[in-house]
């Protein structure tokens, strides 16, 4: 094994509830990212430590490989174009898998059975997850596609402010999210004159299971049946589920004609009409990929409870294993427990330029203590990236467990390291979202732009600033968040 040579660390993310068997991350910054463009990262350390995984990359080859990968696309926007057609079919593929999946009864599978599924499912969530780190070599902890459409914009004679307009509308998806879907399919459920009746009864059933999946993140527990009733029975009382849906459709109709109009209006080229185009696909296909992701994690925990219980383990425990791990004991039914444990405390996962290498214990300390991190200095303000325009003041909650969120209340600013899926109930309440990590494509951007929320991504050490209750002002459209005295 290589020794560590990397100069410039920084965390490319920190993530809560997310372990090894979730995680990609490690050989997508790798292998993907080389085999796609020809070029990439030198050396990667993933960190493992009890739920929360962390991710190191070199700041200037991450840097390096975005601007190349830019000039390659303006060259030839084909290149960007092939990859999230890729993307998208591999998440329908993933989302089709899930449905199959979830109809099983995991519970009478042979070990045969275990194995087939298990490698079916490898497969097609390794496909999806590994080859969407690709997009984010432009718009994660970076904005290179981002920055060159906003400076071709301003080369036209038209105030800032408006120009933050017209970019949000060029490149806000014209396609849904399942979010988006299930909102609009509750309105309708709601608005339905025969509430109560069995028919209707019926359709909310259908509607839970279409989507108990949507805040499960990366290990649950998935929506109840119950939640989505209540919600429809709140709708109904509110009486104004109808003008809502039509609203929203309204919204989506004019959407495009603003498309439209502006590309007209300012004689934006092909090219750069293409470009745009681009942008606002990766921005769906970032949702509709984590969503393929997060339906297949609901759709396979029966399957890893199988596969626990047939060996003595826990959930947690299973994990914490990769699915080579998994195979591997499927197979020789051989159980090194201590192994296991070691790898959820605390592991790391290192790229020194070759290969991969686990190292658990004092191997993995000894690794870790060779990363030389930029010391971070304590400020009443934080620039980063807007991820949805506005501008907003408030109290500060820092969340970024499941457990933490009964603390919020209505109208805070969440303040996190990273979203997803998982604190959408919360997000619904919060007046802005600041979160550490992020670009364009993040969890919280994708958010923000469904739900017009002010946004700042990318903050890089927004959770260490900012305390509870703290008192702020999100400038999103700056990218600022500052104390308030």
């Amino acid at each position: 094994m290589k020794s560590i040579k990397i100069k410039d660390w920084f965390v490319y993310g920190e993530w809560a509830n997310i372990n090894w068997f979730h995680s990609c991350y490690l050989r997508g910054l790798t292998d993907s990212i080389k085999k796609r463009l020809g070029y990439g990262l030198s050396q990667v350390v993933v960190i493992q430590e009890n739920n929360f995984q962390k991710i190191y990359i070199s700041k200037s080859e991450w840097t390096s490989v975005g601007e190349r990968y830019l000039k390659d696309i303006i060259k030839n926007p084909k290149l960007l174009e092939k990859l999230l057609s890729d993307l998208r079919n591999f998440a329908d593929k993933l989302k089709i898998f899930s449905g199959q999946l979830k109809k099983i009864n995991s519970s009478k599978l042979s070990t045969k059975q275990q194995l087939s599924w298990m490698k079916k499912f490898h497969i097609l969530h390794h496909e999806l997850w590994a080859l969407g780190q690709v997009p984010n070599v432009l718009e994660f902890e970076n904005s290179f596609l981002t920055d060159y459409l906003k400076n071709y914009l301003s080369k036209f004679e038209i105030d800032a402010k408006k120009q933050a307009e017209i970019f949000q509308i060029l490149i806000t998806p014209r396609e849904l999210s399942e979010a988006q879907k299930e909102e609009r399919d509750m309105l309708a459920l709601s608005s339905r004159a025969d509430c109560g009746s069995k028919s209707h009864q019926r359709a909310l059933l259908n509607h839970w299971k279409k989507y108990s999946w949507l805040h499960f993140g990366w290990t649950g527990p998935s929506i109840s049946k119950e939640y989505f009733v209540e919600v429809c029975r709140g709708l109904k009382n509110q009486g104004t589920a109808p003008e809502t849906l039509k609203k929203l459709k309204d919204e989506s109709a004019l959407l495009l004609k603003n498309k439209r109009l502006w590309i007209g209006n300012l004689k934006i080229d092909k090219l750069h009409q293409q470009l745009f185009r681009l942008l606002e696909e990766l921005l769906f296909i970032k949702a509709h990929r984590m969503d393929a992701l997060f339906m297949s994690y609901e759709a396979s925990q029966p399957l890893l409870y199988k596969i626990a219980h047939d060996h003595h383990l826990s959930i947690s425990q299973i994990y914490n294993l990769y699915y080579d791990d998994i195979i591997k004991i499927i197979k020789t039914e051989k159980v090194d427990v201590h192994y296991i444990n070691e790898l959820g405390k605390y592991s790391v996962g290192f790229f020194d330029s070759e290969k991969i290498y686990m190292l658990i214990e004092e191997k993995a300390k000894k690794l870790t203590d060779q990363l030389v991190l930029p010391e971070i200095k304590q400020v009443d303000e934080l620039k980063g990236q807007c991820g949805y325009p506005g501008k907003v003041k408030g109290e500060v909650c820092v969340v970024n467990l499941v457990k933490e969120m009964s603390k919020f209340k209505e109208g805070q600013i969440l303040v996190s390291m990273v979203t997803d899926p998982s604190l959408l109930p919360i997000m619904k309440k919060a007046s802005a979202f600041v979160t550490n990590q992020g670009g364009l494509t993040c969890h919280a951007a994708i958010v923000a732009r469904e739900m017009k929320t002010p946004c700042i991504i990318g903050t890089k050490i927004a959770t260490q600033v900012f305390k509870d209750g703290d008192m702020v002002e999100v400038d999103a459209e700056n990218g600022i968040v500052k104390k308030l005295i």
